[in-house]
């Protein structure tokens, strides 16, 4: 990494350091600002060819699916494509999500209202979500960064799986674009958030095969730099999971200035490298 990208790095830690402590997203706020992020980001569109490629090309291409988990389902937007993807091979699906956030339940709820898929969710955390049934896929899409510890969920998901089920685990690495969220994280929590080599490490030491797969994406972050403009300001606030009003306007332009020094121009635009790895978890196989 670049000297100059270390100096900013450095001068967000100390303004941060001066604080006493950054309030967490409130449940609107996250719900507003994700939505605002995934808008900028071709992320969403290339996790669905790799859904594709998963569910009606690779090693599920002969395991139907009928019944799904979504752990940290968030608002239902890619939910209902994931499982249209997997209906076009399987049929109408049984969906169930899990979700601690109420905004986030009745926006999922909603995502269903015309479907010939089976819905239902529960509004809470995943370790009290309670039921019977088995499940042919079980997936968290980037949500175990906020869980505060990630092995023993990762081996509840597992337990849920029907005969020849498969866990997906869709989790960022902890790269340029997500050194910001992580430091606001530790000023939030005192501890890191979750990527994907901690996923990894998790799941090499669980009974069964793991596969990861590399997915490129990117977001486009110019409107973070024009003053004033609210889709910016939102941005902004879900690149470091944090409501940047509330913070001094110095720390502010510090987080600005940072993402600026990774971003990469593209005509009249900024664009940042926004990956996330696919893991894939099946139990008991050699």
């Amino acid at each position: 990494m670049a000297e100059p990208e270390n100096d900013l790095r450095a001068d967000v830690d100390r303004r941060l350091g001066a604080l006493d402590g950054i309030d967490p997203l409130s449940d609107e706020r996250y719900h507003r600002t994700h939505e605002r992020f995934e808008a900028a980001s071709d992320q969403r569109q290339r996790i669905l060819d790799w859904f594709e490629r998963f569910i009606g090309h690779g090693e599920r291409a002969d395991t139907p699916i009928s019944k799904v988990l979504s752990i940290g389902c968030g608002g239902g937007v890619m939910d209902r494509r994931i499982v249209d993807v997997i209906a076009e091979h399987s049929g109408p699906i049984h969906l169930t999500g899990v979700d601690p956030n109420p905004e986030h339940i009745d926006a999922f709820t909603s995502a269903f209202g015309a479907t010939s898929h089976q819905v239902d969710a529960f509004a809470g955390g995943f370790e009290d979500f309670r039921s019977e049934r088995r499940f042919d896929l079980v997936y968290f899409l980037h949500c175990l960064y906020y869980f505060e510890t990630i092995e023993q969920p990762l081996i509840d998901a597992a337990e849920r799986l029907a005969p020849g089920g498969a866990l997906v685990v869709l989790q960022a690495p902890n790269d340029d674009l997500n050194h910001l969220a992580d430091r606001v994280w530790r000023k939030q929590f005192e501890q890191s958030a979750w990527y994907s080599d901690d996923v990894a490490d998790v799941l090499a030491g669980m009974d069964g095969r793991t596969t990861r797969t590399r997915i490129e994406a990117w977001v486009d972050v110019t409107p973070c730099f024009r003053p004033g403009d609210p889709s910016g300001v939102e941005l902004l606030d879900f690149i470091v999971q944090a409501d940047t009003r509330d913070l001094p306007e110095a720390l502010g332009d510090s987080l600005r200035d940072s993402l600026r020094s990774i971003c990469e121009t593209r005509g009249d635009r900024l664009r940042v490298s926004h990956p996330v790895d696919a893991l894939v978890f099946q139990p008991g196989a050699a």
